[in-house]
């Protein structure tokens, strides 16, 4: 299935990355976490793009 708008979905998926990735400059000592997290961005990006479905819960 895909997003109408995957396009931009994935487009912000890669600007949440690399804002994720700048933080290591600020706060070195998080390096690890950031490129975990940045990379699980990218990740939700490449699976918009190839039409993955992404579940994700309702929030409450």
């Amino acid at each position: 299935m895909s997003v109408s708008n995957a396009k931009r979905w994935a487009e912000l998926c890669q600007q949440q990355a690399e804002l994720i990735d700048n933080l290591t400059r600020a706060f070195p000592e998080r390096s690890d976490e950031h490129a975990n997290l940045s990379e699980h961005w990218r990740e939700v990006g490449r699976k918009i793009t190839e039409g993955e479905v992404i579940l994700m819960p309702k929030l409450r």
